[in-house]
């Protein structure tokens, strides 16, 4: 058998798989690597910040958790915070999506936030829930610009913004509305 036919046969597949290629195949640029804005991710986060002395400031439980090296922020989805900002008082701080400094305690609430006030009893605790936060976890303030609706028991009402002191308990709401439905009025005759 000759090799001169087979070695002709296999030079032109050569050059057809080489035109194929050469014509089909687009070679893009090499990928850049940049440095990724986020420097780690973790979920099902549960993590405790406690003060100089030791004590339990507050515990944060989150669904997921993203450090933003650029802008230094802890990037937060679904958090769920026990806060004790003073002895005896105690909140409950849920909010869709936040965003918060640990060097410096700023914070921003976002997608809705809910902060439960402790109290002796359902009566006297006092709900407010809002759309956006902000706060200081070092200076235990709390301030929304947007609509929040306040109920404490039976009661509610409406206020546009709202400025708290958490580590005195006080609570500032401005430009408030409330509906007040009276009892039926029943006349009856005097004599």
């Amino acid at each position: 058998m000759k090799t001169k036919p087979l070695f002709i046969i296999a030079l032109i597949i050569a050059v057809a798989a080489f035109w194929l290629f050469k014509n089909n195949v687009e070679i893009s640029s090499p990928i850049s690597i940049e440095n990724p804005e986020i420097d780690s991710e973790a979920t099902s986060i549960e993590a405790v910040q406690t003060n100089e002395q030791g004590e339990t400031e507050y515990q944060l439980n989150a669904e997921k958790l993203t450090h933003n090296s650029v802008t230094n922020l802890d990037e937060i989805s679904g958090l769920s915070m026990d806060w004790t900002p003073a002895a005896n008082k105690n909140y409950q701080l849920t909010s869709g999506k936040a965003s918060l400094n640990q060097e410096t305690g700023e914070m921003l609430l976002t997608g809705g936030f809910k902060l439960v006030g402790n109290a002796l009893d359902d009566n006297t605790k006092i709900i407010v829930i809002g759309t956006e936060l902000t706060g200081n976890t070092k200076q235990k303030v709390l301030k929304s610009t947007q609509p929040v609706k306040v109920v404490q028991g039976d009661n509610s009402f409406e206020a546009q913004s709202m400025t708290a002191n958490l580590e005195i308990g006080d609570y500032d709401f401005n430009n408030i509305s409330i509906s007040f439905m009276p009892v039926e009025r029943k006349d009856k005759s005097l004599f």
